[in-house]
């Protein structure tokens, strides 16, 4: 079978986007074109190496092949004779980016089985072993990701897409900050890869080297979104040299019709002039160079049939990720991730399982030598509450800010590969942390015990109290963090909107009591009141705190203005009720707890349904890359 029977054939493709605008109070924006009457074609088994300086269009044309391009396209992309819209090439083809996130705990196998896992492929182990030996990553199979060094990392991206086998391959700048000898085996990987498969490479480059000239079988030159030419690499000399351009001997080709068609902004004089040859080399090509844009392959001799790699004379299954194995594969992907015997893995399961129990222990210790009198009690038992449940709150918010925002890295990257969506995304996360983030609630009420003298049903009832909290802070950054980059900027938000929350609706800092009625109606909307209702009845109306002494020399009942809570029951209707409540509706346990989970429940899925929203442009740029 021949590389000719899968085609890309690009033709008359206009591109522009919105720019903004600097200076203006308004942001407005105006449309620039990006590309401008770009064609080209490639066949199966070939390489394109589009080249290009900055702001030639670049990626750009990379977008627009595989449906990402935002803003006004126009123009045709086929892929073997089909329409190639964003849903046929996320079944049939591959985007490798200029940078890629991959979750630095699991070992370079584990990140190819999991990527073939998620676009439900068969044969995952066998593509595994193939993908490993193709890429020279046999040696570094059982090392985590976050060891590798540069040119590995930068291989084992190209590994992600290379083990599904796409039909189409497209790569920005694959050889982006490698040495010479790494590109060059970066360039030869691809090559290989495209003649054995029969598949369709394309790859940007803004510094070709001579010695990746061998493997590219088309160039397409643009400059400033036009393309100055688009044909075999084997044709350009010939066709600059009919225009009257010949390339000097002992220059490299690639890097001399590059810097020929690269605009020189040294002077305006230059400018002008460089400006002006590229107007030319362009309607030249408009004239003259469509013949070699349309010259057939030449057909290579190593192209061979394989397993893994049947030619794709048509278009069949490709990639369609099915939902019940893309939950499972995302569940256990995070569970690797988390128990992994690696520093950055151990890292994760510190941060979720013994984070909230060594802060507990540590502030323990300031109250574990209260002695139980009147004049004490009370306060100290209401701040201990207090500090327990500031610190739930934030330790959900610092464990998620420091574990989410990388599984939010790699989900904006998967998701733009179509595997799945943000919903699937957040339910894999929450299976993974609702559990783990229990056991360390149970493990730090265990620690809290002999303070509080809690008996097994109290034990429970204040783990439920608890464990929402701190599920209610992590749903809460979580959805901070779906419009802010910066993970330490969203915490400081969430931790600022909690610690406002706690001082308002708490009733440790200022009694609910004496707030204004429109502030004690906003408390009724804070998950904070009602976990500190339900704690300090839990605590405070027990049977220890009645008929306590003022002190160690004065005893209660006695003068009134000392002894004013002959019981606990006494101190929690001053603290936390308002005149005419019903006292037995405010001060329920169970409700209470009721109404913390709910709050908890109705987060989680409050971010499913964001995570289903469309974002903006801008917000949306933030986490590409």
């Amino acid at each position: 079978m021949l590389p000719s029977d899968c085609v890309l054939d690009i033709s008359n493709v206009f591109h522009s986007t919105s720019v903004v605008i600097e200076g203006t109070c308004l942001n407005k924006s105006e449309p620039t074109a990006v590309l401008r009457d770009v064609s080209a074609r490639v066949h199966g088994g070939e390489v394109l190496a589009i080249l290009g300086s900055k702001g030639s269009g670049k990626r750009a044309l990379l977008d627009v092949i595989a449906g990402r391009a935002e803003g006004e396209t126009r123009g045709r992309v086929t892929l073997n004779g089909n329409l190639l819209t964003p849903e046929l090439f996320r079944r049939h083809g591959g985007y490798v980016a200029h940078r890629c996130h991959l979750l630095p705990s699991l070992t370079v196998r584990q990140t190819l089985m999991y990527a073939t896992w998620l676009a439900n492929l068969n044969n995952r182990e066998a593509r595994v072993r193939q993908t490993l030996a193709d890429l020279a990553l046999s040696q570094v199979a059982n090392r985590s990701v976050n060891d590798l060094t540069r040119p590995e990392y930068r291989r084992l991206m190209l590994g992600v897409q290379l083990a599904k086998d796409p039909t189409l391959l497209l790569l920005d700048e694959p050889t982006w900050d490698t040495d010479p000898l790494n590109t060059y085996l970066i360039v030869s990987m691809l090559w290989s890869y495209a003649t054995r498969r029969g598949s369709i490479v394309v790859l940007t480059m803004e510094t070709p080297r001579s010695d990746v000239l061998p493997f590219v079988s088309r160039v397409t030159l643009l400059c400033l979104g036009a393309v100055v030419y688009s044909g075999p690499t084997r044709s350009m000399l010939d066709y600059f040299t009919y225009i009257g351009f010949p390339c000097p001997e002992l220059e490299n080709p690639l890097m001399y019709y590059l810097c020929l068609s690269t605009v020189d902004r040294r002077s305006r004089d230059r400018f002008l002039e460089s400006n002006q040859q590229i107007s030319v080399l362009v309607e030249k090509f408009k004239v003259d160079g469509v013949l070699y844009m349309k010259e057939g392959p030449q057909v290579s001799h190593n192209m061979k049939d394989t397993t893994l790699g049947i030619m794709h004379k048509g278009l069949g299954r490709g990639i369609k990720p099915g939902c019940f194995s893309t939950l499972l594969a995302l569940y256990l992907r995070s569970m690797a991730a988390t128990f992994s015997f690696n520093k950055i893995g151990l890292g994760h399961f510190a941060a979720r399982l013994l984070l909230l129990p060594f802060v507990i222990a540590l502030m323990s210790i300031l109250y574990s030598h209260s002695s139980p009198v009147q004049s004490r009690i009370f306060l100290q038992t209401g701040g201990l509450i207090f500090n327990v449940l500031t610190l739930f709150y934030v330790a959900g918010i610092v464990a998620t800010s420091l574990l989410f925002p990388g599984f939010r890295a790699r989900y904006y990257q998967e998701k733009r590969e179509g595997l799945y969506g943000g919903a699937m995304f957040l339910t894999a996360y929450t299976m993974l942390s609702l559990p783990l983030s229990f056991i360390s609630t149970l493990i730090t009420i265990g620690i809290l015990i002999p303070i509080l003298e809690l008996d097994l049903t109290s034990w429970a009832y204040a783990s439920g109290i608890l464990w929402s909290s701190y599920v209610a802070a992590e749903q809460v950054t979580v959805a901070v963090l779906m419009v802010i980059g910066r993970p330490i900027t969203g915490a400081i938000t969430v931790l600022y909107m909690t610690l406002l929350s706690l001082i308002v609706a708490s009733g440790a800092i200022r009694s609910l009591k004496n707030l204004p009625y429109w502030l004690a109606m906003v408390t009724t909307a804070l998950p904070t009141r009602y976990a500190s209702l339900a704690l300090n009845q839990l605590v405070i109306d027990t049977p220890i705190l009645s008929n306590l002494p003022y002190n160690e020399s004065f005893t209660c009942p006695g003068v009134p203005e000392l002894c004013r809570y002959p019981n606990g029951n006494i101190y929690l209707i001053e603290r936390f009720t308002r005149e005419g409540e019903n006292i037995r509706e405010v001060l329920y346990i169970e409700l209470n707890l009721l109404i913390s989970l709910a709050f908890a429940v109705g987060l989680i899925i409050l971010n499913s349904v964001l995570y289903l929203l469309p974002l903006p442009a801008r917000v949306k740029a933030k986490f590409r890359e």
